[in-house]
């Protein structure tokens, strides 16, 4: 049998937070949250703080909730090394800075959408899907988890430099007959 370096079973049980460290977590995100709202905010008003707070715990109760249904108790936690992970991001700036560009020359027209196969788990499929997503030329429209597909638009005719190093961290896969 091939060692798996990210086995399916799951981490051991560990026990149950207390109702104080339970409450910390969303406390810690809708403060961070709401601090980095106000350091963007033109100016500190009663308006601004209202809708900094309100929009903070909106954010921060999706973050809990988020962080429970992926690392809750019972579920395998296949999470993805950060050295796969890494070295992929190097071509990302010019990337981004490249399909700025091409979208401002060209428009966001045409493009083409492809089916990349998609690392095995949540975390993979979450990180592929955000990496792939981030830069304007690239986005994930559908994930299909079921089949280990995602769902991408391109506007380049193949993969970009950042895909193709995800390819090779094995976070994607690409469509067959189509060169890495």
């Amino acid at each position: 049998m091939p060692d798996d370096p990210m086995p399916d079973n799951p981490a051991p049980a560990a026990a149950r937070p207390g109702p104080a460290r339970r409450a910390a977590e969303p406390l810690a995100w809708w403060t961070v949250l709401l601090a980095g709202y106000l350091a963007l905010a033109a100016g500190i008003t009663v308006t601004e703080i209202t809708v900094g707070a309100l929009t903070a715990a909106a954010c921060a109760a999706a973050a809990v909730a988020g962080h429970r249904a992926l690392l809750s108790p019972g579920r395998a936690r296949r999470a993805v090394p950060p050295a796969r992970v890494l070295p992929a991001l190097a071509p990302l700036p010019a990337q981004i800075t490249a399909d700025t560009a091409r979208v401002l020359v060209r428009g966001p027209t045409g493009g083409r959408w492809t089916d990349l196969g998609v690392a095995p788990g949540p975390a993979g499929r979450a990180a592929a899907t955000l990496l792939l997503s981030s830069s304007p030329g690239t986005y994930v429209g559908a994930v299909d988890p079921d089949r280990g597909l995602l769902r991408v638009h391109r506007l380049a005719r193949g993969p970009s430099p950042l895909e193709r190093r995800l390819r090779a961290a094995g976070l994607v896969t690409g469509p067959a007959g189509e060169a890495p």
